[in-house]
């Protein structure tokens, strides 16, 4: 990696929330080490990969909502059911809530989890920020907080090898893209860490010179009044958790997952169907409820 500089990124424990997310704000990325159990990591990527065998193996099937973002690679959408449950217990850590709730305010939301492949010989990426300032062209440009955070949850380790992610620090406090320093950061992982920056901070995905997949779960958090369009299809299932997961939860767990979509099922397609005649045809509507609560009727 001639160029790069390594461990030049911000690590923190899981203690030290608060002063990674006033690294975060300053450099526009940060790591936290060892911040999830890494048997319980590697239990999930068990499941990714029966679950997104195209995160994996390039020939295998890839997710129904996935986009190529650069050669050999692929960032595909991952439904949480039953069987990843402990993800659920990852995307609510306290240390997280914390850097979250200084970064993006009181109120931010889960948008979107999935999984982020690179493939052998994939080319290393162009420098690009996740998206732009919400005022381009603008005063504001460059002097406003993050609106939105991208987590990257590695599912194998991540080296100089198999190849992790540049950043240059400070690019997303500039409206011009332009940091104080141009010399490329970048930063080991090892499965229990987790590496989060600012949507705007410009990085890239180094080449992947191995001979096996890196895949690693890729999030985005937010502002509650943000939502991504640039990176998925309008029709993007972009956060699916099987119902009873979410409901389970207590209030505040619900809170950040407000945004999922349900796991699709009879039920799921049943209250869809019910929601198209009840906008298109309302007295049939009516007519069908009333007959569903008739005693005796099926339910």
């Amino acid at each position: 990696m001639e160029g790069v500089a390594v461990d030049q990124i911000g690590r923190f424990g899981p203690h030290q929330a608060s002063e990674a997310a006033i690294r975060l704000a300053r450099d526009g990325v940060i790591v936290f080490e060892r911040l999830f159990d890494p048997a319980v990591v590697l239990s999930i990527a068990d499941h990714v990969r029966r679950r997104v065998p195209g995160a994996y193996d390039s020939d295998a099937p890839r997710p129904e909502d996935y986009l190529s973002v650069g050669t050999k690679r692929m960032n595909g959408l991952v439904p949480i059911d039953r069987s990843m449950a402990p993800a659920i217990d990852m995307l609510l850590n306290p240390a997280l809530d914390i850097l979250f709730s200084a970064a993006l305010g009181s109120d931010w939301v889960y948008e979107s989890f999935g999984v982020i492949s690179s493939f052998p010989g994939a080319t290393t990426q162009g420098y690009h920020a996740d998206d732009a300032h919400l005022f381009p062209g603008s005063a504001f440009a460059g002097s406003l907080p993050a609106y939105a955070l991208t987590i990257s949850i590695p599912l194998i380790e991540v080296n100089g090898i198999n190849g992790g992610t540049e950043f240059l620090l400070g690019t997303h406090l500039s409206s011009t893209g332009e940091g104080a320093n141009d010399t490329p950061v970048t930063s080991p992982l090892l499965p229990g860490d987790c590496m989060i920056w600012d949507y705007m901070v410009r990085h890239r995905g180094q080449a992947n010179n191995s001979d096996k997949a890196r895949p690693m779960l890729y999030l985005t958090a937010c502002r509650s009044f943000w939502s991504d369009s640039k990176n998925f299809r309008p029709d993007a299932r972009k956060l699916v958790i099987e119902r009873d997961l979410v409901w389970s939860l207590p209030a505040a767990g619900r809170k950040r997952l407000k945004r999922f979509k349900p796991l699709p099922g009879l039920g799921t397609g049943l209250r869809s169907i019910s929601r198209v005649i009840g906008w298109y045809a309302p007295r049939l509507h009516q007519g069908l409820l009333k007959l569903l609560r008739r005693p005796g009727s099926l339910r």
